[in-house]
């Protein structure tokens, strides 16, 4: 009797820790199938949004902008037209007298070492002339051809690009813009003497030369003074004064000029 009990018990316990067993496998490959779950759950949620997202297209819309502006500025006749690169000097359609002077001199052989170097720096100042004359004249209002002019002690007070700069801003006094013109015009006379020594001309060539100079002169110098000299100033989007004066009290408003030494 006692080893039946015993044969019982030993069959109830394995039937139970194989139970448990059993359990124990179903309960860990559940919890496997659930992770499982997750995971695909996930994986397909991901792909899935990517699938339906757009990629950034920020530079191409800026791109695509600036085409579409440039497009309307040569519809609208903003564009001025190209100007370096469309013919000898710069800016060669926009003055009749440049091109008339430079035509001149173009075609002809100097007799003299400097003549060459001359010429060179002639055509320099008839393309910052043209130029600035292009820029501000045009609708646009802004600096273009003329930041394309290299800076030339002989000739220049300030590079010709900040005169225009100055001249949109209306910041530049008077005097400055005087003192500018004034230098071009002596430096272009001079060339236009020593060219026409140079290339042996005619008296009636000199005198055609030094007359077409003159003419695209006062042509740039009228423009230049009715562009920058007129209109409100503006330093950094607020009003400024073109050119601070000094202050004289009216007691000083009788007195007579100082005749004595410094």
């Amino acid at each position: 009797m006692d080893f039946f009990s015993q044969m019982s018990s030993g069959i109830s316990s394995t039937t139970t820790s194989t139970m448990n067993t059993g359990s124990s496998t179903i309960y860990i490959a559940a919890a496997i199938g659930i992770i499982l779950a997750i995971i695909v759950v996930s994986a397909a949620t991901f792909f899935w949004n990517r699938s339906n997202t757009m990629p950034k297209v920020q530079g191409f819309e800026d791109k695509k902008e600036d085409e579409e502006a440039t497009d309307k500025e040569k519809k609208e006749g903003f564009f001025g037209g190209v100007a370096v690169g469309a013919g000898e000097p710069d800016c060669l359609r926009t003055s009749s007298e440049a091109a008339q002077v430079y035509s001149i001199f173009a075609n002809r052989v100097s007799s003299t070492e400097e003549g060459p170097a001359d010429f060179q720096e002639f055509r320099l100042l008839l393309s910052k002339l043209s130029c600035l004359k292009k820029d501000l004249i045009g609708t646009a209002g802004v600096v273009e051809a003329t930041r394309y002019q290299p800076y030339a002690t002989s000739m220049d007070i300030e590079p010709v690009s900040e005169t225009t700069a100055r001249c949109f801003a209306k910041t530049i006094p008077a005097r400055d813009l005087d003192i500018s013109l004034d230098k071009w015009s002596k430096r272009g006379k001079e060339l236009v003497r020593r060219l026409c020594t140079s290339m042996n001309l005619t008296e009636m060539e000199s005198s055609r030369a030094d007359t077409l100079f003159d003419a695209l002169m006062v042509d740039v110098s009228d423009v230049a003074k009715s562009v920058c000299l007129s209109g409100e100033p503006t330093i950094n989007g607020k009003n400024a004064p073109r050119q601070p004066n000094g202050f004289e009290p009216p007691t000083n408003e009788d007195l007579g000029p100082y005749k004595g030494y410094y």
